[in-house]
């Protein structure tokens, strides 16, 4: 009898599974915005088997496309049509067979210090794993892991500064609170020199390539130099497959991993940062060529955009005498959004700061999450693309399943 029962759950597990793997179809209805190279994510109602590719395939063109599995539940694929506002069209879905599935586009490298990550043989950027020290005349309580530097343009220049002639504690794409309190304590994780705080990289949790996107997860921690570690966090970065611009999600999750409080003061600043290069910090008398140009989603341009809001903020100049920028997109779930900036009036740098706006807490194991898209170009910045952007970001269009 035993025998007959398990015999019969694994045709039902078969039987199953072959009916999820079938042939199905997705409608992708474009909605308000138009459509044009959009990651697209497919909720799909049941489990498919991981590490199984599948080609999307347009029913009236026959133009199709690879899909992957962010997970059993998850299908993503670059959108290989564009569809104008109020239209769709209709792809069939197939299992692809595993001696014809594409090499991944996006490549990580373990490196000495860190993770190279390139596309098609073009670094793209690289995440410290182990501590970077300061130039031999700033302090060595200056360094840090746990960020990305340098972060390229795809012509090669490098957008991002690290320990910054004026500013050593900054580190192009980094994550800090500044003014907090924590067992009635001030505590800051920014500025290094105080001695209160800082951040730094733990692990490698996770590395998953793919001919669709590349994941990353990193685990750091947010450290008191008195009380020890405060908040863990995970950064889930998703790299996509261009190569003539360059596009990654950073998703983060802060948690508080102590049974205290920790007290995120109302301050000017603090939050996920941006440092620009080198070439346009005036105070480095020996790389600076020009000022970088700030431009956000609502019109406003460099320092007069300091504590407004914003969906989308552009930075971008001239380095090595060619034009590159990156766009940072806000995301509705985040707090507060879209959430207030801060832009330093003289030097180049940036960051999405909630704080400004009030304070708040991170509760005794509660979560602080926060996610946005990065959009690194070659040209300054292009409204309609950066808008055309953020609508793919923040409203997705709609995907309807059939015959799953």
């Amino acid at each position: 009898m035993k025998t007959l029962v398990v015999g019969i759950l694994l045709l039902w597990f078969s039987n199953t599974v072959s009916a999820q793997t079938a042939p199905f179809s997705i409608e992708v209805k474009a909605g308000k915005y138009p459509r044009y190279q959009t990651p697209v994510q497919v909720n799909l109602p049941r489990p498919l088997p991981l590490n199984t590719l599948y080609s999307i395939k347009n029913t009236k063109t026959g133009k199709s496309t690879v899909a992957e599995l962010l997970d059993s539940v998850t299908l993503v694929f670059i959108l290989p049509d564009s569809i104008e506002p109020g239209g769709w069209q209709t792809y069939t879905v197939s299992k692809i067979a595993n001696n014809k599935a594409p090499r991944p586009a996006v490549i990580i490298a373990q490196k000495k210090g860190g993770l190279q990550v390139s596309i098609k043989n073009k670094p793209v950027f690289f995440y410290h794993t182990q501590e970077a020290m300061p130039p031999a005349d700033s302090p060595a309580y200056y360094r840090r892991s746990g960020f990305i530097h340098p972060l390229y343009s795809p012509g090669g220049q490098v957008l991002t500064d690290d320990f910054p002639v004026g500013h050593a504690h900054q580190h192009a794409i980094f994550n800090a609170w500044t003014n907090t309190t924590f067992r009635k304590e001030f505590i800051d994780f920014w500025n290094q020199q105080h001695k209160r705080g800082t951040v730094e990289h733990i692990e490698v949790s996770k590395i998953k390539e793919g001919p669709v996107v590349t994941e990353l997860r990193v685990k750091l921690r947010h450290k008191s130099l008195l009380h020890g570690e405060v908040l863990r966090e995970m950064w889930v970065i998703r790299v996509y497959p261009f190569s003539d611009y360059y596009l990654f999600d950073l998703i983060s999750e802060e948690r508080n991993v102590t049974t205290d409080t920790l007290f995120l003061n109302k301050y000017h600043y603090g939050g996920m940062g941006f440092r620009g290069s080198n070439q346009w910090n005036e105070v480095d008398k020996k790389n600076f060529k020009s000022h970088w140009q700030v431009l956000t989603s609502e019109g406003i341009r460099d320092s007069a955009a300091n504590h407004t809001h914003a969906r989308w903020v552009d930075a971008s100049g001239l380095i090595n005498g060619q034009a590159a920028g990156a766009t940072v997109f806000d995301h509705p779930v985040n707090f507060r959004y879209p959430q207030p900036i801060r832009v330093h009036p003289t030097m180049p740098y940036w960051v999405y700061s909630p704080v400004v706006d009030g304070a708040f807490t991170i509760n005794p194991g509660t979560w602080y999450r926060s996610q946005y898209r990065y959009y690194v170009h070659q040209q300054i910045a292009d409204v309609p693309a950066l808008e055309r952007i953020e609508k793919d970001w923040t409203v997705p269009p709609d995907v309807i399943i059939k015959g799953f």
